[in-house]
């Protein structure tokens, strides 16, 4: 049998990535009830951009982006 350039994904990135998936769709439904919610106006959807998108307001901005906001 020939070994691969790269290295397989070990037993522990399998389980994460297994637990992630599963977190994923469980709360699947929670973040359907939210948008539903919102698209009939009970919510103002901040909740729902938390859920969605929060890990990506935690990134730091571009220098150049940064300039270029300050004008």
């Amino acid at each position: 049998m020939d070994k691969p350039d790269k290295a397989m994904m070990t037993n522990l990135q399998i389980a994460i990535a297994a637990s992630a998936s599963a977190a994923i769709v469980g709360s699947a439904g929670s973040i359907d009830r939210r948008i539903r919610d919102f698209l009939n106006g009970e919510s103002h959807g901040e909740d729902v951009l938390g859920a969605l998108y929060g890990h990506v307001a935690d990134e730091p901005l571009p220098q150049r982006l940064r300039a270029l906001l300050r004008g």
